[in-house]
């Protein structure tokens, strides 16, 4: 991987998660903005290094697996946001708290880090290779 590619895929990933931390005021499970954008930028430099190439390809860098993946990866880091304090979700009045939330913490940010190693993994082995 080119300098420009690498430094487009990181301008590529902080304009979207400035999109949805300012837009829509998610930045996923963990609440930081940058643990936001590492993943997204991780993301990006793992498809470009491992995903075949398909769609345009602009500064020899193929924009449809790149753009797509770092969406997809944003929507699924949202979805896993929980809710703001002193905002109601519709129908989760009747359901009583069950559970130990500690361990739940716990056990997200257990897998969030093995996951964050291995993409990183997978980003390094691709630009290395």
């Amino acid at each position: 991987m080119l300098f420009l590619e690498i430094f487009l895929i990181i301008l590529v990933a902080l304009v979207i998660g400035a999109l949805f931390h300012f837009g829509f005021k998610s930045t996923g499970p963990w609440g930081s903005f940058w643990f936001f954008f590492l993943v997204l930028m991780l993301a990006g430099l793992a498809a470009e290094a491992w995903i075949k190439p398909i769609g345009p390809v602009y500064w020899n860098i193929s924009w449809g697996p790149v753009l797509f993946v770092i969406f997809l990866f944003a929507l699924l880091m949202v979805a896993a946001t929980p809710p703001r304090p002193g905002r109601r979700i519709k129908g989760t009045e009747d359901i009583p708290e069950t559970g130990e939330p500690e361990a739940a913490i716990v056990t997200i940010s257990l897998f969030f880090w093995a996951f964050l190693l291995f993409l990183f993994g997978a980003a390094l082995w691709g630009i290395l290779s």
